[in-house]
């Protein structure tokens, strides 16, 4: 697999827009309040997803081991002094059906922005902004959705899975709703059978 060349990576924010700072102490409130970032196409994709405030809380959003992750389950990554995640959009299994690699879909994730493609995309020619965009985790992929494919499950930090509870309260309602008619059926089979006698 071959891997980039990240320096600066797309950013779980630490701080939300409600904190002032994020990472190096930089003001990033412009750059969150535009929602290029992975974590804003993730909460497009998956709205209960909690938006981490510390590295903590980052840490504690591991709900599921890596090797058992599946289809609509939130990867994380660790790059130097930033995390990112993605959406898991194909688990690759090995000839044993053990998951060996993912597919993702995802949003800032990319290189560290040169001067030139700053002053290009955004059209500003402040160096100091531009400096500042870099220590935001703004990547030349920032407000771009992406994907990669194939990616080694040894990457891959620690994984986040949508509430389960979720969806188990659907097929218990289904199943409540089918041996609710199921007794139905036989109440009226029992009814019926006593008038016969």
């Amino acid at each position: 697999m071959k891997q980039l060349s990240i320096t600066v990576t797309a950013l779980v924010l630490i701080f939300t827009g409600m904190h002032s700072r994020c990472y190096a102490d930089c003001s990033c409130d412009d750059w969150v309040e535009k929602g290029g970032y992975c974590v804003d196409y993730i909460k497009t994709r998956i709205p209960s997803f909690p938006i981490p405030k510390s590295t903590t809380e980052i840490a504690a959003l591991k709900n599921k081991d890596i090797p058992e992750v599946e289809e609509g389950d939130v990867a994380m990554f660790n790059f130097s002094n930033y995390w990112h995640v993605a959406l898991v959009e194909k688990v690759h299994l090995d000839p044993q059906g053990n998951a060996a690699a993912i597919d993702v879909s995802e949003m800032n994730f990319g290189d560290q922005m040169s001067y030139d493609e700053y002053r290009k995309k955004w059209k500003r020619k402040s160096k100091s902004e531009w400096k500042r965009a870099l220590c935001c985790g703004v990547t030349d992929n920032y407000d771009q959705t992406g994907s990669r494919k194939n990616i080694a499950l040894n990457t891959v930090k620690q994984i986040w899975s949508p509430d389960p509870p979720e969806f188990t309260d659907v097929i218990r309602e289904r199943g409540d709703a089918i041996i609710d008619k199921g007794r139905e059926v036989l109440n009226r089979l029992f009814q019926f059978t006593r008038r016969e006698l």
